[in-house]
């Protein structure tokens, strides 16, 4: 069937039932765990822990949800691996590489380490409708 073409992310699979293209599958835009592990970051970068959580328990609660082993300790490095992980193809990597500080750095083929490339340009036709509108530094 036509809807079940292709590379898929596996985490929403197709309904090969479905008459249309509705697959009843939309991405979640926030999920469960990224609120878990935002939780672990917030009180790893020193905010205050509420009902009895820790970095390390909020963590290996989506671990265990993904029948993962649970960690023994974490570390900001580490919450960024499993946010890596957990998070793959959802589209969260750049913002978290820009709040870790770690965007700049080179990876792949991507070598340049500007930081006004954190910022994306005010597209031109924007700039035209809206006289108050100023472009971002760099552009």
């Amino acid at each position: 069937m036509a809807n079940e073409e292709g590379y898929r992310d596996n985490k929403y699979y197709p309904d090969s039932q479905a008459p249309t293209r509705n697959q009843s599958n939309d991405v979640a835009l926030f999920r469960y765990a990224d609120i878990l592990l935002e939780k672990s970051e917030a009180i790893l970068r020193g905010a205050n822990a509420t009902n009895g959580d820790s970095p390390l328990s909020l963590v290996n609660q989506v671990r265990s949800k993904a029948q993962a082993a649970a960690f023994t300790s974490v570390d900001l490095t580490g919450l960024l691996q499993e946010r890596a992980r957990e998070f793959a193809d959802e589209g969260w990597r750049r913002n978290d590489l820009i709040r870790f500080g770690l965007y700049e750095q080179p990876w792949g083929i991507k070598t340049d380490a500007n930081p006004q490339k954190r910022i994306f340009p005010i597209p031109t036709p924007e700039l035209q409708l809206n006289s108050k509108l100023v472009q971002n530094p760099g552009y």
